[in-house]
């Protein structure tokens, strides 16, 4: 009887250590199992222990299921800020929104860009309201831009904000019935830069000068553009030269290496440099292109101690080639960095109408700002007057 009762207690033993793997296992591949002794046992077998042990498993099972939900939680969490975290990162270069700010603002305060506007139909046209409209909304640049012209004071009172500062063409400057073709007498400007930056105390932190035609629009982010083209090009280490100037190649002719419509300039080591192409200049009285002067001092480079650098255009400047091809950047309202949108040697291929929509595109026109045509309705000059030695602009 003894015996028989103590193999019982035994069978019971075993058969209760059998269970708990089965419900440990089935906990653990269903996640919550609501156990009900009488499920395994029969009247017999039922005991405290078994009923215990399954109680103290379904409250270890829902404290373990808390702790899961508080963790998941925090999880979500962290994960959700770690995908907003990398998508400013993409959209702000791989930097945050505040350090993307703190960058822009650092650039701002020592970098400007130069233009210069003489000339009648210049100060007649809308081209600088343009160029300077594009440098702020498609280039997102709040800097300083200088503006050198001869213009009366009153043509561009009140038309800019207040960190477009306008200054006036020195007469002295103005070399008048010095060159052959007039327009060479205001691209001696370029070489001016330097020192009408110097004539302004507010400018005194500027460090980088950028230089280009107002026949250009910007329609990328400037900012990423010049850093971009310093990193690539190496333009802030020191050169072999006293000197340099950064350039595009020149696209349209074979006989000139750079095209002089948009320049990079350090303040303080490219004034050697302005001075040595100003020299050319004013040597070659006949010519009808600043290339002509560039391409002497390239020439001379061991000489006068200027580099004057080449820099590919690559995908940073495009010159309009045709309706299709307006049209298309328009609607996708993808533009290059750099846009020459009128001195360009496929005007006679582009439609005034065409060529309307695609500049309001890149300006970011209002519906207001296109019917008021605040910025002129046609950008481009027919090509019979464009090399027939007209002055007019076809802009207003």
């Amino acid at each position: 009887m003894l015996a028989a009762s103590i193999q019982k207690r035994g069978s019971r033993n075993i058969f209760s250590r059998q269970l708990k793997a089965v419900i440990a296992v089935s906990t653990f591949f269903v996640g919550y199992v609501t156990i009900s002794p009488s499920l395994f046992y029969t009247d017999e077998y039922v005991s405290e222990d078994a009923s215990f042990y399954a109680r103290e498993l379904r409250n270890k099972h829902k404290k373990h299921h808390k702790h899961n939900l508080k963790k998941r939680h925090k999880k979500r969490i962290k994960h959700k800020e770690q995908s907003t975290h990398k998508e400013h990162k993409k959209i702000f270069g791989g930097v945050s929104v505040d350090d993307n700010l703190l960058a822009k603002a650092e650039f701002e305060s020592n970098n400007a860009i130069a233009l210069i506007s003489f000339g009648e139909s210049a100060a007649e046209s809308t081209l600088l309201e343009r160029c300077v409209l594009s440098i702020r909304r498609r280039g997102q640049f709040d800097g300083h831009v200088v503006v050198i012209t001869d213009a009366p004071e009153e043509r561009y009172d009140g038309v800019f904000d207040e960190n477009v500062i306008v200054l006036k063409a020195n007469e002295d400057d103005i070399l008048y019935d010095y060159f052959q073709a007039p327009s060479m007498k205001y691209k001696r400007f370029k070489t001016l830069l330097i020192k009408y930056i110097n004539s302004v105390p507010e400018l005194d932190a500027i460090d980088w000068l950028y230089y280009m035609d107002i026949d250009m629009m910007l329609g990328a982010p400037f900012m990423d553009m010049i850093l971009e083209l310093r990193t690539k090009y190496d333009i802030d280490s020191a050169h072999d030269a006293d000197s340099a100037l950064y350039f595009f190649k020149d696209l349209h002719a074979e006989e000139f290496a750079l095209n002089g419509g948009f320049m990079i300039i350090n303040r303080h080591t490219s004034g050697l440099c302005l001075d040595v192409w100003r020299e050319e200049i004013e040597r070659h009285q006949r010519a009808s292109f600043d290339q002509t002067s560039i391409n002497a001092v390239i020439a001379n480079k061991e000489s006068n101690h200027c580099s004057l650098e080449a820099m590919e255009v690559e995908n940073y400047v495009t010159f309009p080639k045709d309706d299709k091809a307006l049209t298309k950047a328009r609607l996708w309202h993808h533009h290059s960095p750099l846009i020459h949108i009128f001195n360009t040697w496929f005007a006679s291929k582009e439609s005034p109408e065409v060529m309307e929509e695609y500049v309001a595109d890149v300006l970011r026109l209002s519906e207001e700002e296109k019917e008021e045509h605040k910025f002129g309705k046609s950008v481009i000059t027919p090509s019979h007057e464009k090399w027939t030695g007209s002055n007019e602009v076809n802009d207003k």
